[in-house]
């Protein structure tokens, strides 16, 4: 599907030139894996806080960020996740935000095939993850219109599992990317169902000391 406008030329019975066909837009989804996470500082239900070079990272990928314009931010009630979001939020104050277990972090299950354990409560939960991406995959969708910018700040298998997901595919059958702490991936969604991925895994915001 084309992203340009076909301009059509001069009609030469009355001189008056036809209007540009419609263009039709994406959606743009930025994804931000969160900063790196202090696993001595552990919350029992939603994880471990950030270290002190994930703060660091946070404050630069929130930089990053600050002169892009966004529709909607979304961010995982996860610890390491919501704190990524802070830095972000200082320079889109008046930015809809919504914090959701929904893009809670998920196993690798879904994206390794063949590698699900027989034992029924570990194919349990990863059926009742695979709907959970599927809810939030729905949402974007259809609460959100053609031509919109999406932040998510989550997790590095949910996105491996939902970028696929987006573009029609079968996480399992999808390329694996790396996704480094903080790093910036951006997916462009059209209703038809294509999708592009514009940019993978990019951490240029951070120097090479702190990539992790």
């Amino acid at each position: 599907m084309s992203l340009c406008a076909g301009i059509k030329g001069v009609n030469k019975d009355n001189n008056k030139i036809d209007k540009p066909e419609k263009i039709d837009l994406p959606l743009t989804v930025v994804f931000v894996r969160h900063a790196q996470a202090n696993l001595q500082n552990v919350s029992e239900e939603l994880g471990p806080l950030l270290s002190p070079l994930g703060q660091r990272q946070a404050t630069r990928v929130a930089k990053r960020l600050s002169k892009e314009k966004f529709d909607h931010i979304y961010t995982s009630d996860m610890a390491r996740a919501y704190f990524t979001t802070q830095p972000i939020l200082k320079f889109h104050k008046n930015t809809p935000f919504t914090v959701t277990p929904n893009i809670r972090e998920v196993m690798h299950y879904h994206f390794t095939p063949g590698s699900i354990p027989r034992t029924s409560d570990v194919r349990k939960h990863v059926m009742i993850e695979q709907q959970r991406v599927k809810k939030f995959a729905m949402r974007l969708r259809h609460a959100h219109k053609p031509g919109e910018k999406i932040l998510v700040i989550c997790h590095g298998n949910f996105i491996r599992t939902l970028v696929p997901m987006l573009a029609g595919r079968s996480a399992e059958k999808s390329i694996l990317i790396d996704i480094n702490n903080t790093a910036v991936t951006i997916l462009e969604a059209w209703p038809s169902g294509e999708a592009i991925l514009r940019l993978a895994n990019c951490v240029k915001h951070l120097s090479p000391k702190q990539v992790t």
